[in-house]
């Protein structure tokens, strides 16, 4: 049963980033729509919301009936829209679930990150001027990677994934070898094992999964 005096903790109103693009629209927001989730707290309660994942801001938004951010983020578990999880930290912004083993998990955050000027990309790009900031436009190049170019000052963005590894104390740490060393510690041995016998791409979900997967085969943690 729903506990719905929970209040949802928010700070101030975003305006929504809208697409405008002829070629391949695409929004800025994970999601074409905002979706019905929920809210996972730390207390046992949960609460309906209707949910979607910023990717130039990192964060997860609601909509009351503005759209908005969760503040007080230690408060929350996690977050679920459709069959997709969320968590969200102060730290490193939000990132959704990807892979769970026993009470560790691996998240990705997608954002946007700066590329050089002088790089091409077919003339695709969007308009974003300072008094029209709220209208953006996402497009892909010929590789299918997303980006975003700024025509005022000429920038380009490209959406990259950055990996983590959580432990069983929520505590987030960067994926890398020296993660999965220090969270799976008492396993040192066989992770570093697997790591030498296995060229793993820590910007690669699909080694990142496999990896996590070993580690959960392992004893607990």
């Amino acid at each position: 049963m729903l506990s719905m005096n929970v209040r949802l903790n928010v700070a101030g109103r975003m305006a929504p980033l809208v697409c405008e693009n002829a070629q391949e629209k695409k929004s800025a927001y994970l999601f074409p729509t905002f979706l019905k989730g929920r809210v996972y707290f730390r207390n046992g309660t949960k609460r309906d919301a209707f949910l979607n994942y910023h990717f130039q801001n990192g964060q997860v938004q609601f909509l009351n009936p503005d759209t908005l951010l969760f503040t007080g983020k230690y408060l929350i578990d996690y977050v679920e829209i459709g069959e997709r999880r969320f968590v969200l930290t102060e730290t490193h912004s939000d990132m959704e679930v990807i892979g769970m083993a026993g009470r560790a998990q691996l998240a990705v955050r997608t954002q946007p990150k700066l590329l050089g000027n002088s790089l091409s990309y077919s003339g695709q790009h969007f308009s974003a001027s300072e008094g029209n900031a709220a209208h953006v436009q996402m497009v892909t190049n010929q590789g299918g990677h997303v980006q975003w170019e700024n025509n005022a000052s000429g920038q380009r963005w490209r959406m990259k994934p950055a990996y983590f590894l959580i432990d069983q104390n929520r505590v987030v740490h960067p994926a890398s070898r020296k993660s999965f060393l220090h969270v799976y510690g008492r396993n040192r041995r066989q992770v570093a094992r697997y790591l030498r016998e296995n060229r793993v791409n820590f910007d690669s979900a699909g080694d990142l999964q496999r990896l996590l997967g070993f580690c959960g085969n392992l004893a607990t943690l």
